[in-house]
């Protein structure tokens, strides 16, 4: 093998492996992908939950899922990105899903009608609905810890030059 080889060869392991460190870690755009995910989730079982009852908002989640659409679309390719296949972010969204079928803690069917009008009024913009998130005190259950640093394996970022 040839030094070019033996250096590239090095080069890749060292990619990868720094890489696989990193991927453990949650990135900032990952993290806040997970809170509109979260936010959308809790909504959504909450809607169910709460529609035969006289704080029934389901008609007003099902606005608010058209009009985030874009950015709810943008979450779930970040987080797919993040757990790098399907099966593992399947896995993430039924976990958070599961976490909400017995209601929200310290909110009742018409807590989350606010949720769902302020939702709304997010008029589908990512960050807005980050904030919406925060202020209903969402907070997604992280597999790991968030990423300090470099938030991009050097793969990623030799990629781009």
């Amino acid at each position: 093998m040839g030094i070019i080889n033996k250096a590239l060869a090095a080069a890749t392991a060292t990619a990868m492996l720094a890489g696989s460190a990193n991927a453990a870690c949650w990135t900032q755009a990952a993290y806040q992908a997970a809170q509109v995910r979260e936010l959308d989730t809790m909504l959504m079982v909450q809607a169910l939950r709460c529609r035969k009852t006289s704080a029934s908002f389901l008609s007003s989640y099902n606005r608010f899922v058209q009009v985030s659409r874009p950015a709810l679309i943008k979450a779930n390719a970040e987080l797919k990105a993040h757990f790098g296949g399907l099966n593992a972010y399947d896995n993430y969204m039924t976990t958070v899903a599961n976490r909400y079928g017995a209601g929200t803690d310290g909110m009742d069917c018409g807590d989350v009608a606010s949720v769902v009008r302020a939702g709304l009024a997010a008029n589908g913009s990512a960050e807005k609905l980050y904030q919406v998130a925060l202020d209903a005190n969402l907070e997604p259950a992280l597999d790991g810890s968030r990423c300090r640093g470099v938030t991009k394996a050097p793969l990623d970022i030799a990629s781009r030059r």
